[in-house]
């Protein structure tokens, strides 16, 4: 238990003043769910991946839910994915009991072995690929893309913390069928509990926004009650987080250029520190969102942030150690990271100076 924590381990931008100006305009209207900036923040999303569509939603988990029930998943499917993920990712899947694999990921960083990945492929013949793209990290492959073309498998791209990360002018979370995506308030661009799915199919499309009215496919909350024609849950986000949304979209350039600014600085001033390693990303266009590291000794850099007041968070447990997933194999570098795996202080609204601080007491290490 950290107490006393001057510094927590994420701090999202601060751009409360222009929320609270708009909150009583927002209870004025008199429609909390589904009202006009929900729409306005599904079509600002729209521009800013230039993708065909997004759906808004509740949050990220409720999105893949979303999208894996889109896409039919059922207990005769079988799925393919990372063992390094949040569970989130996988549970729509669990719950109707799909056949799930899981790969190893690689030695440094936190991408999944394309090479693992690609004979699993070949051999499981899978139907569903939840591709997982971690710390603003884009993890594409055309070899991939070459077996998805002549085995036919569909694509789910969890992208909840890879939000505005591109490769080749392409966004991360809009080149396959459907992209997942949060907005928590630890996320570049927070609705403080938010997310939406992506997709450039106007049939999926309209499956989403059923799927998301309790498998009605007609305008929310009106009065005339049309008979659900798909299953479906009710993940309609509210008009008061839609604006939060859209006040922080409107100032994501300011929150990407901190993050960034923010990554380059740890790793010039954490570079030599022998205690200290920094996990850097696979892609060079990478935007990454936390700081990630492993030390010499966890339970003893615990302690020492403990009284420092650095806040610190322990990033993601593997799938495999769940006991959700049954695999003989063994995942030797996804449980490493499981088990060492820690993210300093980071997030759009630290100030730099705030983070040459933090570093500085992380030399004392």
């Amino acid at each position: 238990m950290q107490n006393n924590i001057q510094y927590p381990w994420f701090k999202a931008a601060n751009n409360n003043r222009d929320i609270l100006k708009n909150f009583s305009k927002l209870v004025a209207k008199n429609k909390m769910t589904m009202g006009d900036e929900v729409y306005k923040l599904e079509k600002k999303l729209e521009k800013k991946l230039n993708v065909k569509h997004v759906v808004l939603s509740t949050s990220g988990t409720s999105a893949l839910t979303m999208a894996t029930s889109a896409l039919n998943v059922n207990h005769n499917t079988k799925v393919i994915t990372t063992n390094l993920t949040w569970i989130a990712t996988i549970n729509p899947a669990l719950f109707v009991n799909a056949n799930i694999r899981v790969i190893d990921t690689y030695t440094k960083n936190q991408c999944i072995n394309f090479e693992k990945l690609i004979k699993e492929i070949k051999v499981f013949k899978p139907d569903i690929l939840y591709l997982v793209h971690l710390n603003g990290d884009i993890f594409y492959n055309l070899e991939l893309d070459r077996l998805k073309k002549s085995m036919g498998f569909l694509i789910i791209e969890d992208a909840a913390q890879s939000f505005l990360a591109k490769q080749k002018n392409l966004y991360c979370g809009t080149k396959y069928e459907i992209g997942c995506f949060s907005l928590g308030i630890t996320k570049l661009i927070n609705m403080i509990y938010g997310g939406f799915c992506t997709t450039n199919s106007t049939k999926l499309y309209n499956k989403l926004i059923a799927i998301r009215n309790n498998g009605v496919n007609a305008e929310p909350e009106n009065s005339k009650m049309e008979i659900a024609k798909i299953n479906g849950f009710n993940f309609k986000p509210s008009n008061l987080h839609a604006t939060i949304g859209l006040i922080n979209l409107k100032n994501s350039r300011q929150s990407l250029s901190r993050i960034i600014s923010i990554y380059k600085l740890y790793k010039t001033k954490l570079l030599n520190h022998k205690r200290i390693t920094m996990i850097e990303n696979y892609n060079r266009n990478a935007i990454p969102l936390y700081i990630l590291i492993y030390t010499d000794n966890k339970k003893e850099f615990i302690n020492f942030c403990n009284q420092k007041g650095i806040g610190l968070h322990f990033a993601l447990r593997t799938l495999n150690e769940t006991k959700l997933i049954l695999s003989k194999k063994k995942f030797p570098n996804s449980n490493f990271f499981s088990k060492n795996l820690i993210r300093l202080p980071c997030g759009p609204g630290y100030s730099i100076n705030e983070i040459n601080k933090i570093i500085n007491i992380l030399n004392k290490y």
